[in-house]
């Protein structure tokens, strides 16, 4: 053999070698498609089974639930329990507003404070004559001076009254 024979050979073994690489990378790459493919089949699998048991649960409740209908009809017993929790949403602002009422507090922050308090609940729907009650304090606290703070005695009279708003939206209930 020649040189040049020799040459052309190894030129050849170099290119048939790289060919060899490049499909060995190829066929890794697709193994790994393959796995991956089996995973999702796998797992695809496995929701298939959890939905067809949560649809069999589901089935049992619906069950359950026909037969307690059917068994004891329901009766409407005192008030729904989005009027109770709409009650308990004007609770919320009655109490927000005892914690406003302090030794100390000036009249015209509390009686914006007030204010607020019943415009938020007359327009949620709360009975006029609570809203009355809670205007009236607005009133009574603006005779006083901008910037006056509020005698203990108004403030007691004034927690009274809260307390007795409070009895007034439970009967609500």
């Amino acid at each position: 053999m020649s040189n040049e024979e020799d040459t052309y050979l190894r030129a050849k073994l170099t290119e048939i070698n790289g060919a060899i690489e490049r499909l060995t990378q190829m066929l890794n790459r697709m193994i790994d498609v393959i796995s991956k493919i089996t995973e999702v089949q796998d797992a695809q699998s496995d929701l298939q089974l959890a939905v067809i048991a949560n649809a069999e649960k589901l089935d049992e409740i619906l069950e359950a639930v026909k037969n307690i209908s059917h068994a004891a009809p329901i009766q409407s017993s005192g008030p729904s329990i989005s009027k109770k929790g709409a009650v308990s949403s004007h609770q919320a602002i009655l109490d927000t507003l005892e914690t406003q009422i302090r030794d100390g507090v000036i009249a015209s922050d509390l009686s914006a404070k007030i204010n607020e308090a019943a415009e938020m609940l007359e327009s949620k729907g709360v009975a006029g004559s609570l809203v009355v009650k809670m205007q009236r304090w607005t009133r009574i606290l603006r005779t006083y001076g901008r910037v006056d703070t509020i005698s203990p005695t108004d403030i007691q009279k004034l927690r009274d009254d809260i307390k007795e708003w409070t009895r007034e939206l439970s009967k609500m209930r």
